[in-house]
């Protein structure tokens, strides 16, 4: 017969530690010594690491930054009318005096990006002395006024220009004098206020643009016989012309309409005429009005005084020499 295994489980007693600190004024004491000398430890290799950055910094600051080769010794400006070398400086806040490591290219680019008339711009250093800068300029189409916000027509400090996008902003001084040739939409009250740097939207400049683009299907320099647009009733619009035409147009059929002025102006040249007023809205028998030719001015012409020759002073000198 097999002998049954089996396991047996014996219970070892359990022995209890007992943890106990022991403080007094010697271990008190050690234990600060301790911690002061880890304390001092790590001071010192503060210290080091300190004297070391301020080393380099002060190699970084005589070597490069204050070193007369690395200053800023010219900035050059691209060619554009809105931007010139004091302006520059202003906006983007650089020191003519400065070494070129002061002139933060990305801070610079952001700060005339932030300018409403400046469509790009891209700073570079050069070294050791020179800063590049290539400013692209908004390219005005025509100008917007609204007189409720004391933004007036073709005015050098108020007045507002629009680019193809639609977006306002400040004519750039180099443009002003061409500028003045550009016509005018001017809004009426409702839709959003113009603000330099936002695109406009308003009713009225929605309305004018598309008369605008209407004259420009015709002729390509609408830009030059086209003075001012504007909303005139809920029904119609007014365009006044470079020779003191003033035109009344409905919104629909726009095309037909600029057609007829076309014709009518061109029929009245032939006759001599100059008209000041035509209602474009109907397709027969238009309004027109003309100006009345000025009656001749006579011109007053002063005659010139008559020199007499004095003959008595004469025969008395002649007399007197004799």
């Amino acid at each position: 017969m097999f002998k049954r295994k089996t396991s047996k489980v014996r219970n070892r007693p359990q022995m209890k530690v007992l943890k106990a600190n022991v403080m007094s004024p010697r271990i008190f004491w050690f234990d600060v010594r301790h911690a002061l000398a880890q304390f001092f430890k790590l001071l010192l290799w503060a210290a080091l690491f300190g004297a070391i950055g301020y080393g380099i910094w002060m190699g970084i600051q005589k070597g490069l930054v204050k070193n007369e080769e690395f200053r800023l010794q010219q900035i050059v400006l691209s060619d554009n009318p809105a931007v010139d070398e004091i302006r520059l400086l202003n906006v983007a806040g650089i020191d003519p005096t400065g070494s070129l490591f002061d002139c933060d290219a990305a801070k610079i680019e952001s700060r005339l990006r932030a300018l409403p008339e400046i469509a790009g711009a891209e700073v570079r250093r050069e070294f050791p002395g020179t800063l590049m800068v290539d400013v692209t300029v908004r390219e005005p189409m025509l100008w917007v006024a609204n007189k409720a916000q004391g933004i007036m027509p073709r005015d050098r400090i108020t007045g507002l220009v629009v680019d193809r996008s639609g977006l306002a902003f400040p004519c750039p001084r180099g443009d002003y004098e061409k500028a003045l040739a550009l016509p005018v939409i001017a809004l009426g009250k409702g839709g959003e206020a113009l603000v330099a740097g936002a695109k406009v939207e308003h009713p009225d400049f929605v309305r004018g643009m598309r008369l605008y683009s209407a004259a420009g299907d015709f002729t390509p320099d609408s830009e030059a016989w086209v003075d001012t647009i504007w909303q005139h009733k809920s029904w119609a619009s007014k365009m006044t012309t470079r020779d003191g035409i003033e035109v009344t147009f409905g919104h629909d059929d726009l095309g037909r309409q600029m057609g007829d002025l076309l014709a009518a102006v061109q029929h009245a040249r032939e006759k001599g005429a100059r008209m000041a007023t035509i209602t474009l809205i109907g397709t027969r028998n238009l309004p027109v009005t003309y100006h009345e030719a000025p009656p001749p001015k006579a011109i007053p012409v002063e005659q010139a005084p008559v020199k007499v020759r004095p003959a008595v002073d004469h025969d008395l000198n002649s007399l007197l020499e004799r």
